[in-house]
């Protein structure tokens, strides 16, 4: 007694303090993390789909974080209620009601519609998904075999609980297989996605053009419902072509040349621009369900009535499980209340959740969409109910209106001299060193704008232009060196006395030899150069400012996002930015200005380059000298905006499926749709490759 009044109250308190929170640890710690790992699938149902259309930062990161705490809670709850029941003396106390939550776990376990995979190396895993099935199930066996001992009466609605949660964990593991199986991955799998590839490439490329010109002649350009069945006919085709596994001389001669058709008749369109952009954008909604999402994959492989059987299952099953839990229940008062309250929580979750589903996949899915149009065709009974299926369409259209976007429809802009004008300003501090090193820099120039139709329109007609003459057999669209055809192109239709002169600016630039980060070093600051000379011209006002936006977003692509950069690349950005920043410090006064800097070096007197060394705006400044000889300012224009088309093209085909496949859940980006632009007009078959082996395919035109 003595030695307790000698201690110190403090300490005495502090144990008081910690043995109510074991208490209160010991007795709610499961309620907590079984209400955490639903709350969890709540946030990943609704919040899943926005990750498509929004290139939000914090939302990525939440999501990536529920996404990977999700599976962890699951099995680290399943385990407690394990050693609960092994640890359990008296099999009719109150333990019981909590081991009937076991199963639940499996059906959180199985994921949500909206997702899946947070990135396509999730697919990759699914093997390992597969073993975590079987020791979960394993240990949810074992815990309903305890209940077996105890209220009997909880088995039923508990056994089929957990045939309901196996099955879900069974199809995530199926889609993330299905999802996984498109991807390369070793010699022997990329070599059978080849010849999968080439199969359909064989059997759906009549069926998938014959259908688009099908919707153009009959002025069915903006008809939602209508472009949604062409993007379905060619899933399989711009799913390959997306993955980079159709090879280019895998066509016969009759899907060349109603290619070749189709392009005639893409030109004929009034509305070609808005059909193109929407076809691109439900092409890549539709293979983002297919590699992040359950349904996705579910709707491609298994028929519209199977999927409504399967929804009416899966209801059918928790529903009479409830039911039976209630039964159960009735006249029982052993149990604890707020044990009680959370088992209704999760049987009348899990239904919520399915039928919340069905509305999550109407808002964000295509594929939903497309079930609802086809079901008349696909199931002779729905014909009977044509009430019943127009409600339904009414209601899709409501949820899935076709004026919504399938992607963020943002242009990032990153400027390099104002980006390393924001370098300069904001010094070299220890904070901004460790901002930058955890990967928060708000010192980037870097800026979000909407996709102009002006950059749209700019983009296809180039496209089409190119798509319908003999220059597509001459363009070098693959993994070779970036030449500048384009522009060669179209210095080459211009007349003698301008054909000198522009013939100058692409020697002096050597588009033709420099690697191509430098390219887009060069160009970029000679496209900034020449938007401050003609900022008052009116020549040429209709390109400059999609072609400025084309020259920050494709710098965008190269210095933020790494794209086609590779050892070579990356160190001829450094050393860009080191020799912007080094003129800075020498012009100390402008260096807070972007249009005194650019014509600082527009105006810089030859020697001054003579005697310093700054490559990169010397060369910039002598090819925007020699672009300004041309009178018209259009005629400059018209080349500097080929340069510009043609890279973000030779960026979009040959930057690799990994990059656009992780884009499109960041909000997506308009390369991808470029892309897309391209397996499109089929550009890449109709090209002049190599002669190959096999007489019956390839390179054969009439």
């Amino acid at each position: 007694i003595v030695h307790i009044h000698n201690q110190n109250p403090l300490h005495i308190g502090r144990r008081n303090s910690l043995s109510r929170a074991q208490q209160f640890i010991n007795k709610w710690e499961l309620q907590c993390m079984l209400l955490a790992s639903f709350s969890l699938q709540i946030f990943l149902l609704f919040s899943s789909g926005f990750r498509k259309r929004h290139s939000s930062c914090v939302l990525s990161v939440l999501l990536w974080l529920a996404y990977l705490s999700a599976d962890p809670v699951a099995v680290y709850v399943l385990g407690r209620l394990s050693l609960r029941a092994s640890g359990s003396s008296d099999p009719r106390n109150q333990q019981q009601l909590v081991l009937f939550w076991a199963p639940f776990l499996l059906l959180h376990l199985g994921g949500q519609e909206t997702m899946t995979a947070f990135s396509m190396e999730d697919n990759m895993l699914w093997k390992r998904h597969l073993l975590s099935l079987t020791t979960q199930m394993v240990t949810a066996i074992y815990v309903v075999s305890k209940q077996l001992q105890g209220n009997s009466r909880l088995v039923a609605p508990m056994v089929l609980v957990f045939v309901f949660g196996t099955a879900k964990y069974a199809e995530r593991i199926w889609v993330l297989r299905r999802a996984g199986s498109v991807a390369p991955g070793t010699s022997s799998s990329t070599a059978n996605l080849v010849s999968r590839a080439s199969s359909n490439a064989v059997w759906d490329t009549q069926g998938y053009y014959s259908q688009l010109c099908y919707v153009i002649e009959r002025k069915l350009e903006r008809n939602f419902e209508f472009i949604l069945a062409v993007a379905n006919e060619g899933f399989r085709l711009s799913l390959s072509f997306f993955m980079d596994m159709t090879p280019s001389i895998s066509l016969l001669p009759q899907d060349i040349s109603e290619i070749k058709n189709s392009v005639e008749v893409f030109k004929s369109s009034e509305d070609i621009v808005h059909m193109a952009y929407k076809l691109a954008e439900i092409n890549l909604s539709l293979i983002y369900d297919y590699l992040y999402t359950k349904f996705g994959t579910r709707h491609f492989h298994i028929v519209p009535v199977c999927n409504i059987f399967h929804l009416i299952i899966k209801i059918a099953l928790i529903s009479v499980a409830l039911a039976l839990f209630m039964r159960a229940r009735a006249g029982q008062k052993a149990h604890d209340v707020v044990d009680v309250i959370i088992s209704y929580i999760l049987l009348v979750g899990a239904i919520v959740l399915e039928i919340c589903s069905v509305f999550m996949s109407f808002i964000s899915s295509c594929w939903a969409y497309k079930t609802i149009i086809t079901l008349p065709l696909t199931c002779p009974l729905c014909q009977k109910f044509p009430g019943v299926i127009a409600a339904l369409l009414s209601l899709v259209r409501h949820l899935h209106p076709d004026s919504r976007g399938e992607w963020s429809g943002k242009l990032a802009q990153n400027n390099m001299i104002e980006g390393c004008i924001r370098e300069k300003q904001a010094g070299a501090g220890l904070l901004r060193r460790a901002r930058r090193y955890i990967g928060i820099d708000d010192n980037k120039a870097i800026k979000r704008i909407g996709v102009s139709p002006e950059v749209k329109k700019l983009v296809l007609d180039k496209l089409l232009e190119i798509a319908s003459t003999s220059r597509v057999l001459e363009w070098d669209l693959g993994v070779g060196r970036f030449r500048g055809q384009w522009a060669q192109w179209v210095v080459d239709a211009k007349e003698d006395h301008l054909c000198s002169a522009a013939q100058q600016v692409l020697q002096v630039s050597n588009i033709q030899g420099l690697e191509f980060v430098s390219s887009v070093l060069l160009w970029h600051i000679i496209t900034d150069i020449c938007l401050l000379v003609d900022e008052d011209e009116d020549g040429g006002a209709e390109l400059r400012g999609p072609t400025r936006n084309l020259s920050e977003y494709t710098m965008y692509l190269i210095a933020d996002c790494g794209v086609m950069a590779g050892s070579e690349g990356h160190f001829v950005l450094r050393k860009g930015c080191h020799e912007v920043l080094s003129w800075l410090r020498e012009k100390g006064e402008s260096g807070g200005d972007r249009r005194k800097v650019i014509e600082d070096i527009r105006n810089e007197d030859s020697s001054f380059f003579a005697d310093n060394y700054y490559p990169v705006l010397d060369r910039a400044r002598r090819v925007s000298s020699d672009l300004l000889v041309l009178e018209e300012p259009g005629d400059r224009w018209e080349l500097i905006a080929a340069v510009w088309m043609e890279m973000l093209c030779h960026i979009s085909y040959n930057c690799g499926a990994g990059f656009h496949a992780k884009q499109l859940t960041t909000g997506g980006e308009f390369v991808t749709h470029v892309k897309m632009l391209l397996f499109m007009l089929g550009v890449p078959f109709l090209r002049d490759v190599k002669e190959p082996l096999f007489y019956r395919a390839g390179n054969l035109y009439s």
